[in-house]
């Protein structure tokens, strides 16, 4: 047997996917309790993967952002010689006077 012209495979497509969130949102009984602890827990975990992905992401990016900008192939030392304004005995340390 076959579908009649006016159904596409696209029209096949949505209504396969419509019977299967269908099915998989059917309510079905629990038998379970969830506590305030137990909810906590999951919102913790929650935010936790969402904090380590973040600061996952931005130690990936800085990491990217510096091998393209190549900065870590520059000697240190070339320019300023090593020394920070601090103790290169510039006018910006306090006299003591």
């Amino acid at each position: 047997m076959s579908f009649p012209a006016i159904w596409s495979s696209t029209t096949r497509r949505e209504a396969s996917l419509l019977a299967f969130v269908i099915v998989i949102t059917a309510p079905t009984p629990a038998h379970a309790y969830l506590d305030p602890g137990s909810v906590s827990l999951t919102i913790q975990a929650i935010v936790a993967a969402l904090a380590g992905a973040a600061l996952t992401w931005k130690s990936w990016y800085w990491r990217l952002k510096s091998l393209l900008r190549r900065e870590g192939k520059r000697k240190p030392g070339a320019d300023d010689a090593g020394h920070s304004p601090r103790t290169s005995g510039g006018t910006d340390a306090p006299s003591g006077d």
